[in-house]
């Protein structure tokens, strides 16, 4: 009967195991933010701008040499380590990220002016 019981101890343990670690995971990263690598705006749209250079100038407001030459700047400063719980934003989107909303805050003073 004692190992009865340890087997139900044993399997008890990696039931509430497995549940704290699922609740882990879930509170680090939401299912949407899983597939931003996939789905992202970065991920498809941008990659898709590197190949036709007027696009990319419209959306960025530099040419994409502008862009590599920015970014060899700034990628000490953008990078962040990678843990265990889940994957940083890449110095290059980041950059990206920062870029596009330099550009919309500069375009909103233009169009409401204080």
């Amino acid at each position: 009967m004692e190992s009865d019981d340890d087997d139900e101890e044993v399997l008890l343990q990696y039931i509430l195991y497995q549940n704290r670690k699922r609740k882990l995971t879930h509170i680090w990263i939401h299912d949407l933010l899983r597939q931003r690598e996939e789905c992202g705006e970065f991920h498809r749209l941008v990659k898709e701008l590197e190949s036709h250079d007027d696009k990319f100038y419209e959306y960025f407001r530099m040419t994409k040499d502008q862009f590599d030459d920015l970014y060899d700047l700034v990628k000490g400063d953008l990078t962040k380590q990678e843990t265990r719980f889940r994957k940083p934003i890449g110095a290059r989107e980041r950059l990206a990220i920062c870029l596009r909303q330099v550009f919309k805050l500069r375009l909103g003073s233009k169009i409401c002016p204080k």
